[in-house]
């Protein structure tokens, strides 16, 4: 033995130790980490049962599973998500990921599986499944957005702003969705008082990053005068249905009568009694509702759709943040003439 072995005062002896080590290192790593992986995949199992996967309508679970079903079935679920069948498409994400052997793999799954339940309506599921990912990727910048929307409807903006702070660090430019953020932590405060609301509201108008169609909105529902002291010319396109179904008692017709373009816009709607004066709003449909009333006719509406900048999706209601792609101060009102309808106007406030 000791013409075999190399004696301790020997360099091959100091090798010798050197590698060995190397191997246990190497061997307890391996070892430790496949317990660690097991460790998660069952984490991750346990988790998905909370979702009970039996209340869905697609059936799957006897299909045998294959790797090269994973992008075909991931793009059939997103297609069923964007249908509205979000049953289906959660019952697929479930399959994928419970047959995925790594989180790098099933992480783009993950993502999707959380997207469908936040459209669905399932908001705690939703931020369980957002929380699932940055758990094992805190650097996942969609996340943290999505995370954050969650928490925004669930009307929890302290932890929405707070979704903000990663992402500062990972250098997005945040300063749009914390001013939007913050102001819906406001306009949602019952703690403040209506006047405290209001002074609030007008400081914020000077700040380029809150829209400023929802202050103006908040504020004709909390103090008319202030609301139309604040009135901005060059803004009325972004607030012409809001000024539009104003009932008549909230009009202020001192700061009416000193512009031709909101007189143009009651002259239309009929609050205000047409003189030998043509007036010009630069609207479109206000100036061509004027003409057809200078005929004798008085049978023309206006009707509102909003638009989404961003996806280009149409909505029949006003939003804050678009209900298909959730971006915000995306929205782009569009008005449209048409015949009038005998009915009550009810104010959009």
């Amino acid at each position: 033995m000791d013409n075999i072995l190399p004696a301790y005062n020997d360099p091959l002896f100091s090798i010798l130790v050197i590698i060995i080590l190397v191997l246990i290192v190497a061997i307890s790593s391996f070892v430790m980490g496949s317990i660690k992986e097991k460790k998660k995949r069952k984490t991750l199992k346990s988790f998905l049962k909370g979702f009970n996967t039996k209340e869905h309508v697609l059936n799957i679970e006897e299909m045998p599973f294959d790797s090269t079903l994973i992008k075909p079935l991931s793009l059939l679920a997103e297609a069923f998500s964007n249908q509205g069948e979000y049953q289906k498409s959660i019952n697929l994400n479930i399959y994928l990921i419970e047959h995925i052997d790594t989180f790098f793999d099933k992480e783009k799954i993950l993502e999707q599986l959380g997207r469908t339940y936040l459209k669905a309506g399932f908001l705690k599921r939703s931020e369980s499944i957002f929380l699932q990912i940055l758990n094992k990727h805190p650097r996942n910048i969609q996340t943290l957005y999505n995370l954050g929307i969650v928490y925004e409807l669930l009307h929890e903006y302290d932890k929405a702003l707070n979704t903000l702070i990663p992402l500062n660090i990972l250098e997005e430019d945040t300063k749009i969705l914390e001013a939007h953020i913050k102001l819906n932590r406001l306009l949602n405060n019952r703690k403040i008082s209506p006047n405290e609301k209001v002074q609030k509201l007008e400081a914020l108008l000077e700040n380029k990053h809150y829209a400023y169609r929802r202050i103006i909105k908040a504020l004709f529902s909390l103090n008319l005068e202030v609301a139309w002291n604040n009135i901005q010319l060059d803004k009325i396109d972004s607030i012409l249905d809001i000024l539009w179904f104003l009932p008549s008692s909230n009009l202020n017709l001192d700061i009416i009568s000193s512009s031709e373009t909101l007189l143009a816009i009651y002259l239309a709607k009929g609050y205000i009694k047409p003189n030998e004066v043509t007036l010009k709003s630069n609207i479109f449909a206000i100036d061509t509702i004027i003409a057809v009333k200078q005929t004798g006719s008085d049978n023309i509406d206006l009707l509102f759709n909003y638009g989404c900048g961003k996806c280009k999706q149409h909505f029949p209601i006003s939003f804050t943040r678009c209900p298909k792609c959730y971006a915000i101060d995306a929205i782009q009102i569009k008005e449209t003439l048409a015949k009038k309808k005998s009915q009550t106007n009810y104010s959009l406030l």
